[in-house]
């Protein structure tokens, strides 16, 4: 978490950036950036606007200029590459990782073909194995370049080979021990292979319970396993038992930010995509378009409530009090379905639900319902004395709490389950449906028992 102080000190960064270049300092401004972490510059470079950064990339020591390319978002990265040379670009995509230079091709349309010719051979070659993986792909993740091993070398000559080993190398936390066939048949880790005594081979030393990924595995899924087998790297297997690459788990921390923040956008009724980039730098009119689509069908659903109230419309007339309760009521559905929704949306991701749980989850959701429902429900029944309302139209307050917090823990429930059971993303449908179901049928089900408790 970054502290108030490096937060004022991004913002003062920025400004000072702009007033450069606005001065036409740009001698100032390079030597400024000299001194400056390629993180901090990128955060920076991401909310000017676009001419300041490409203004500010070119500043930057060449060396830094793919520093700073890493760091950045893809959308910004291919922004400031389209101002560069089909030379330039492939200059820069071959100092980055194979993972990183694929990320920020996939980007590009038309000069994809013409900035592969232009890369090193070797390089461009791993990028285009790359690039023939789906974009949430674990083989879209992965690198090629890790420390292999034969089971049949002894400690002393693994640390010699070690020495001598390309300084590409993604990590040496762990070595991956393969045989004839660049087939995975154990892990051992450096430490071990230190401290173990010379003669020692490493399939002595070596674990053989490994567990892996196919390159077609979801990146979800890869961040899972490495969080729950703790691992460092996840291993990236072949259909054939080859060992294709690793995938690094400073990869998978920026795959877990990634899509923490699409479900964050997702669970508001937004698409994810090109949403998910930095604020500052996404189109306005990207974002009304990405917007506007669920907004529309909501607003349509929720003309649902009109019509629940038009044909409640002589009971609302003969007690003008019950319509009082209508937003407290509305607003308490909404809210327990919320946050049903969210915990099984949680459960779902977590691999902690399943479909086939679904007459387990909705026998829970509809206890907690019914014992949320009744405390709530009590609460609105002495709020409504308070409020100086008489005894029958402060008992249907409460039934109705009670009856309304019941049916939208049940139907939160479903909701998530049966959009995974059709393979549609939860996270997508469940919040803004959610809210409009509850509404109307939530102010359905309050005068239903408003008609039959009050005599109307």
């Amino acid at each position: 978490m970054r502290t108030q102080k490096e937060i004022i000190y991004a913002e003062g960064f920025e400004e000072e950036i702009r007033s450069l270049l606005k001065g036409g300092q740009t001698a100032a401004l390079s030597e400024r950036l000299k001194n400056q972490h390629p993180a901090d510059i990128a955060q920076v470079m991401e909310r000017l606007s676009a001419k300041e950064r490409i203004q500010t990339f070119h500043l930057l020591a060449p060396g830094a200029q793919a520093e700073v390319l890493s760091e950045l978002g893809t959308r910004v990265a291919r922004q400031i590459l389209s101002s560069l040379s089909v030379g330039e670009i492939a200059q820069l995509l071959d100092q980055l990782p194979m993972d990183e230079a694929a990320q920020i091709l996939s980007t590009f349309r038309r000069r994809r073909t013409v900035i592969l010719q232009a890369l090193n051979a070797e390089h461009a070659e791993d990028v285009r194995r790359l690039l023939t993986y789906s974009e949430h792909s674990a083989g879209r993740l992965m690198t090629e370049q890790f420390a292999r091993v034969r089971p049949e070398w002894r400690a002393n000559e693994t640390l010699t080979h070690l020495r001598r080993m390309n300084a590409d190398v993604e990590t040496l936390n762990n070595l991956y021990v393969l045989d004839d066939e660049e087939r995975l048949v154990g892990v051992v880790s450096l430490r071990e292979v230190v401290i173990a005594p010379p003669r020692k081979r490493l399939r002595e030393l070596m674990n053989t319970r490994v567990i892996s990924v196919t390159p077609e595995t979801d990146r979800e899924e890869v961040a899972r396993l490495i969080s729950h087998y703790d691992y460092l790297a996840m291993p990236v297997i072949g259909a054939d038992g080859r060992m294709l690459g690793i995938i690094p788990v400073d990869d998978v921390i920026d795959v877990l930010v990634a899509e923490s923040g699409e479900d964050i956008l997702k669970f508001g009724g937004l698409e994810g995509g090109v949403l998910d980039q930095p604020y500052f730098t996404i189109p306005l009119g990207t974002v009304v378009s990405r917007r506007v689509g669920w907004l529309l069908l909501l607003f349509v659903a929720e003309t649902l409530t009109g019509t629940v109230l038009r044909f409640f419309e002589s009971e609302l007339a003969a007690v003008v009090a019950l319509s009082f309760f209508i937003p407290l009521l509305i607003g308490t559905g909404g809210n327990t379905g919320a946050q049903t929704v969210s915990t099984l949306i949680r459960g779902l991701a977590l691999g902690e639900i399943e479909v086939k749980d679904v007459w387990r989850v909705i026998r829970r959701e509809l206890l907690s319902g019914l014992l949320i429902g009744t405390v709530l429900g009590i609460v609105a029944f002495g709020r409504a004395l308070l409020w100086g309302s008489a005894v029958p139209l402060a008992l249907t307050v409460g039934l109705a709490i009670l009856a309304i917090c019941t049916w939208a823990n049940t139907i939160g429930s479903l909701i998530p389950l049966i959009a995974q059971r059709f393979k549609i993303d939860p996270a997508t449908v469940s919040a803004p449906l959610i809210t409009t179901l509850v509404d109307a049928t939530g102010l359905a089900i309050y005068l239903m028992i408003a008609k039959v408790s009050l005599g109307l």
